[in-house]
């Protein structure tokens, strides 16, 4: 069944930065903390000891910056190099993984939830903070080593756009490998298209953006990308936030090898919660992809005038959503 939920503004927030360290990062004195902290009253998270027998997962001193107002960020190892990992909240865990292009910022509308669950937000591999080298093949793998690196044995897990097909490769999964097995609490897909053809209204200048990387010419390259009704915001402080994560986006993932299968088959009889959610104005294409889903025992939710964006455009909406996904009493 499709649900409608109305829709409301975002909440906005500034990063925080601080000086340049030698390898670029501003130097934040990142922490390793307890999973559990949550900000006080101030807004900042304190500082505290590691968790007795937990082995740090951070590098302490230089360090990319906190995205998130009171976020406590770790670097967590993977093949090829590190992933910035940024920490919120109190309460079962809900590892995010963001859209193309974008970074670990565009979730600070879903910080309106950190008192009822622990975000945990990375920078995937080729984007935002992050050093590993772009390899879609490997991200499947690299949730599950963000997990193991913060203790994490059971999570939910919302992955928006590519960053959901990579969430949806993972569930595919969880049926058969041991390592994981039982480890998904609940799967939400935010505007993730699934295989078959690109719609007219979705086309991406892959072939010109990849060519203006290779001439060094960023600017151009974030003028094709941001002109794309993907990346329209409906909100005047939604549209900031996506310019800022363009901003930073420098085509480190264009022509990068690795590639994910997405098929509704893949959460078919999920032993866990499964939630589609779309923007009614998102491409015709991701919005029968949530049909598809439903088809096979996804709730689907669709935001009243929000677009690919919707996390963004409709936050109060998209979090209701989301904590009905947590929660599949309060839906």
């Amino acid at each position: 069944m499709t649900r409608r939920v109305p829709p409301m503004a975002m909440p906005s927030a500034a990063p925080r930065r601080g000086p340049s360290s030698p390898a670029g990062w501003p130097v934040t004195g990142v922490t390793t903390i307890p999973i559990a902290t949550r900000p006080d009253a101030a807004g900042d998270a304190p500082d505290a000891p590691d968790a007795p027998g937990d082995a740090p997962v951070a590098l302490r001193g230089a360090g990319p910056p906190a995205r998130w107002p009171g976020g406590a960020v770790r670097l967590v190892a993977v093949p090829g190099g590190m992933l910035p990992v940024e920490t919120i909240g109190r309460g079962p865990p809900l590892l995010l993984l963001h859209g193309w292009t974008l970074d670990r910022r565009m979730w600070r509308p879903q910080l309106a939830l950190a008192d009822r669950v622990t975000l945990v937000g990375i920078d995937r591999r080729g984007f935002g903070d992050a050093t590993a080298p772009a390899d879609l093949a490997a991200e499947p793998d690299d949730v599950l080593r963000v997990a193991d690196a913060l203790g994490i044995e059971r999570f939910h897990l919302l992955g928006m756009s590519q960053g959901g097909r990579v969430a949806l490769a993972l569930a595919a999964r969880t049926a058969g490998a041991a390592r994981t097995s039982g480890r998904l609490l609940s799967l939400t897909l935010q505007g993730t298209a699934l295989d078959g053809p690109e719609g007219d209204d979705e086309a991406v200048p892959l072939a010109a953006m990849a060519d203006a990387a290779r001439r060094g010419d960023l600017a151009g390259l974030r003028r094709l990308w941001g002109a794309h009704p993907l990346m329209h915001a409906a909100t005047p402080a939604g549209a900031a936030l996506a310019a800022a994560m363009l901003a930073d986006y420098a085509g480190r993932d264009l022509g990068a090898s690795g590639a994910l299968a997405a098929s509704a088959a893949a959460i078919a009889g999920a032993a866990f919660p499964v939630t589609a959610i779309v923007g009614a104005r998102d491409t015709a294409r991701r919005r029968a992809n949530v049909a598809a889903l439903a088809a096979v025992g996804a709730r689907a939710v669709v935001l009243p005038g929000a677009g690919h964006l919707c996390n963004i455009d409709a936050a109060a909406g998209f979090n209701a959503a989301l904590a009905g996904a947590l929660d599949p009493l309060s839906a």
